[in-house]
């Protein structure tokens, strides 16, 4: 028998008892962070990708010699004994030039000792304290004589490995055929898995470290990241960030680029560190309201050392030690290695025949190849800020 109610008919109850309204589901899927790879995307933007043909990759690096020596002697005599290894550097002919001002010239080597004419210029021979720096200002050759010693610097070989990514999307023959609100279930997954699977390749080339693993019946690699690359310029704030260190960092950034004219940098900053920017001096950052640069929008932190073209990475917001970190990077020197065939794709309906589901997977075989980790930095260890 029907069930007779005598009441007012109001939306109440045709959901609590009833479930017969239709739900007011929008048609699209809300996402909170639907981009969170501005790494990958300058590097791609910049076009600084490359096939690899092997899981190892190498790449060599050199640079100019040292033009400067250190003293050991102390006083006013002739014989100077360098730091351990810093004779090679020299050769007969060639001039010193003390903090002093005064001339020296080299007229014998012996391994790290000096022989050495002093005052070969107008200033007199000064007293010298056994810890000076002097500055190797090039050959005074004489005339009609032969050629100078030569001598070169040492390729280094530097190494790091393609990682294979993988991220699946596994869904059932049935699932697929149901009709879902916010559209079809198999394409939201393989949006939301293609993010994922980009923002897992930002992650490695920020925060990972080089591994080769043999000890399996097969190879498991992982690839090298800024981390594991940039030792040299590393400043510790030490908790508060005040603008005459951020100074520093600057000055020491931009002692080295890849040419003369490279002035501009890109610097991955975690949301403090953009903070301590806007509370500086408004003065010094234009900010680009109508540029979109690779995707990214960028703000430029203008100093006297060259340009800082800044954007916010929330991806090491989302970690406790990470978020108090930025990375200064100079994009000339990242290429993004791809093992030949096997960038990013997705593959579609791997499943074998015998599987009741469909099975879809992002699969990406790429490694970080960073040049000459002194043109880059990372700023650590800022939990606050002040002038």
């Amino acid at each position: 028998m029907a069930t007779v109610v005598q009441q007012t008919r109001g939306t109440k109850y045709a959901v609590s008892t009833e479930n017969t309204l239709v739900r007011d589901v929008a048609d699209r899927i809300a996402l909170l962070q639907p981009e969170d790879a501005p790494l990958i995307a300058f590097i791609n933007g910049l076009k600084k990708k490359k096939e690899a043909t092997n899981p190892k990759f190498e790449w060599l690096e050199d640079e100019l010699a040292d033009n400067t020596v250190t003293n050991t002697t102390s006083g006013t005599g002739t014989s100077l004994t360098l730091s351990a290894g810093q004779g090679v550097r020299c050769r007969v002919g060639d001039l010193l030039v003390a903090s002093s001002g005064e001339i020296m010239l080299i007229t014998a080597i012996a391994t790290d000792v000096l022989t050495v004419s002093r005052a070969y210029g107008s200033i007199s021979a000064q007293t010298l304290t056994g810890a000076d720096n002097l500055v190797i200002i090039g050959q005074a050759a004489l005339e009609g004589d032969t050629n100078p010693a030569f001598k070169f610097t040492q390729k280094l070989t530097k190494v790091n490995y393609i990682q294979i990514f993988r991220d699946t999307i596994d869904i059932t023959f049935s699932q697929a055929a149901s009709e879902s609100y916010g559209g079809d279930d198999r394409t939201h997954q393989r949006k939301m898995r293609g993010m994922e699977h980009k923002r897992s390749i930002e992650q490695a080339f920020l925060l990972g470290d080089a591994v080769q693993d043999t000890s399996g019946t097969q190879a498991r690699r992982a690839t090298g990241g800024l981390l594991s690359f940039i030792k040299t310029n590393v400043t510790d704030a030490g908790g508060t960030l005040t603008e005459a260190t951020f100074e520093t960092f600057c000055r020491t950034l931009f002692r080295y680029s890849p040419t003369t004219s490279a002035y501009t940098k890109l610097f991955l900053a975690a949301p403090i560190l953009i903070s301590a920017l806007n509370f500086w001096n408004k003065s010094k950052l234009l900010v680009r309201q109508d540029d979109k640069t690779f995707g990214t929008r960028l703000a430029t932190y203008r100093s006297g050392h060259g340009d800082l073209d800044i954007t916010r990475h929330w991806v090491l917001q989302d970690f406790t030690e990470f978020q108090k970190y930025g990375f200064a990077l100079d994009p000339q020197n990242l290429v993004y290695r791809y093992l030949r065939g096997l960038d990013t794709k997705l593959w579609v309906d791997i499943q074998t025949k015998d599987k009741e589901r469909y099975i879809d997977e992002y699969r990406t075989h790429a490694g970080l190849e960073l040049h000459h980790e002194r043109t880059h930095a990372i700023l650590k260890n800022v939990t606050g800020y002040s002038a």
